[in-house]
């Protein structure tokens, strides 16, 4: 004898929600279908709509399994007679480590997973090294962290790379729940970057074109164009270049948003182009290097631009807080002055969606609340 699978469930995602019945007198509840062998996570959901779809799929399925016979008494003897899989913490880690390594990322991305990684296992004594996953004890987890508070952003950035791994362990079901999410938040201080003014970027492209032509072309660029200086115009070839230097066309993982790009090449930086690649026929060829076989390292531009910087500081061109990204900063702080439209800034800056770009130009302390005076509705009562 068995009674209808109820729901329990509220409007908070971050408490677990379940289905539960009686069967013979004794009440039993499920958190997902894992004893049917069917794949229901209702937890896992990123939404309330979507948990409550995944509740109600779990509800008819263990009713429909009680209905023709299934008994959950059978099936906790079935899992008491299984051996208690371990997910033991540095195989773990090292193992997801490696399935993060050979995803699309970024490099710098990559990098920062390899240094927690190893910043992790190796503060973790050996005993915990050996344990399950689910047997780390959050103080533990918050004295790693605690290491890292020099800084708002610097404890933030641990603490997300953190919850990358264990975010997957939950995905993975090692865990029932992110222990990460528990500990304690710091604030970030905004960081302002300082862009160019008019007359400092006749200055400063006026000065590079004669002494570093290479990081003259790639600021252009960056400008122009609005592309990242290290990860998208340092590998431009021939070939992403059209025919009348009036496009640049970038594949899905040639720039860092993962999708296929065409950006505009505006007048000055097409005549630019002209000139510097007409006797260049080889498409593979890189724009810098002109070879089809030889492309800068990823630090050539940062390299480039320290000597550079140091003598246009000296020489009172620049300021000491402006940087190669900053070209990206002031023309994306000109679009956005010139056209008031964060959908046209998005779609020039690349990014995957508007919030990414309203938080660009708040760090760059040019969108703020006072902008949106102007969209208030008015009313006249009069």
């Amino acid at each position: 004898m068995f009674s209808p699978p109820q729901i329990s469930t509220n409007k908070d995602l971050s408490t677990r929600s379940f289905i539960f019945f009686y069967h013979n007198k004794k009440r039993y509840k499920f958190y997902n279908g894992n004893r049917l062998n069917i794949p229901i996570h209702p937890n896992h959901s990123k939404t309330i709509r979507e948990r409550d779809s995944l509740l109600k799929k779990l509800q008819f399925e263990y009713h429909k399994a009680l209905s023709t016979g299934w008994s959950p008494i059978e099936s906790d003897l079935k899992e008491e007679k299984k051996e208690k899989q371990v997910n033991k913490v540095k195989p773990s880690f090292e193992n997801l480590l490696a399935e993060k390594l050979k995803s699309p990322y970024s490099k710098t991305y990559k990098r920062d997973l390899i240094k927690l990684c190893e910043q992790f296992i190796e503060f973790l004594p050996i005993k915990l090294l050996e344990a399950d996953i689910n047997d780390i004890p959050l103080p533990v987890i918050e004295q790693f962290l605690n290491q890292f508070k020099s800084s708002g952003r610097h404890y933030m950035n641990k603490r997300l790379l953190l919850s990358v791994f264990f975010s997957e362990f939950v995905r993975k079901d090692y865990l029932a729940k992110n222990p990460v999410n528990r500990t304690s938040r710091q604030k970030i201080k905004a960081k302002l970057h300082d862009v160019y003014t008019e007359e400092q970027l006749k200055e400063v492209f006026g000065f590079l074109k004669i002494n570093h032509y290479n990081l003259y072309l790639c600021a252009l660029i960056t400008y122009g164009c609005l592309l990242r200086p290290h990860q998208e115009v340092r590998i431009l070839k021939r070939k992403h270049i059209n025919e009348d230097y009036s496009k640049i066309y970038l594949s899905g993982d040639e720039n860092k948003s993962g999708r296929v790009r065409t950006v505009y090449i505006p007048p000055y930086l097409q005549s630019e182009l002209k000139t510097h690649l007409k006797s260049l026929d080889d498409a593979e060829a890189n724009i810098f290097t002109l070879d089809s076989k030889v492309t800068y390292n990823d630090d050539y531009f940062k390299t480039q631009w320290s000597r550079a910087k140091m003598q246009m500081v000296k020489g009172d061109i620049i300021s000491v807080r402006q940087t190669l990204y900053s070209f990206r900063h002031t023309a994306a702080v000109t679009v956005y002055r010139k056209t008031k439209d964060l959908n046209i800034l998005q779609q020039l800056l690349g990014h995957s969606n508007m919030i990414v770009t309203l938080k660009y130009l708040r760090g760059l302390g040019e969108a703020t609340n006072e902008d949106l005076i102007d969209s208030l509705p008015e009313l006249d009562l009069t």
